[in-house]
């Protein structure tokens, strides 16, 4: 059954703005044996919320088709996060959202955050994967977005991870 309130725009809209001070769109950044490189770039949209505001991440998740899941977080006890993962899922429901809902009120994305963000996504969705020097730039881009990022740091550093990509490549 389709929340009649994901169809109104007004609401489309507030959830925009919920987003702006409750989510982040970012690219993690996974070791992995699978991986061309060593090194999987993970793009991911997420919303943190209270318990009490539950229904609002059950919104987020099925205006998004449904795509992605809804998890306690980690640590919190009453905080639950809404996460979609993956350069498709970005590309077909998030940016879309972000274009139409959040980036013509945002102060947080009308900057070249974005528009890195959606370079990376472009560039990470183009087949035939790129090649070594460009993965390394996509990586050093992803280490550039949102350098002041609440504080939060990666868990390697960017020498680390040109060095796995060196080893594999």
């Amino acid at each position: 059954m389709i929340n009649n309130k994901i169809l109104n725009e007004n609401y489309k809209f507030w959830l925009g703005g919920f987003r702006e001070g409750e989510g982040s769109l970012l690219i993690s950044i996974i070791k992995s044996i699978k991986a061309p490189y060593g090194i999987f770039l993970q793009p991911e949209f997420n919303v943190s919320q209270h318990i009490n505001g539950l229904n609002i991440l059950k919104s987020l998740k099925e205006l998004f088709n449904n795509k992605g899941s809804i998890l306690k977080k980690s640590g919190s006890a009453n905080v639950w996060v809404y996460s979609l993962k993956g350069v498709k899922n970005i590309n077909v429901y998030v940016i879309p959202f972000f274009l139409n809902y959040v980036t013509i009120y945002s102060s947080k994305y009308k900057n070249e955050e974005f528009n890195k963000f959606i370079f990376i996504l472009k560039k990470l969705n183009e087949k035939p994967k790129c090649i070594k020097d460009e993965f390394r730039r996509l990586v050093q881009l992803t280490y550039n977005l949102n350098p002041s990022g609440k504080g939060k740091s990666r868990k390697r550093t960017l020498s680390e991870v040109f060095s796995i990509i060196d080893k594999i490549g």
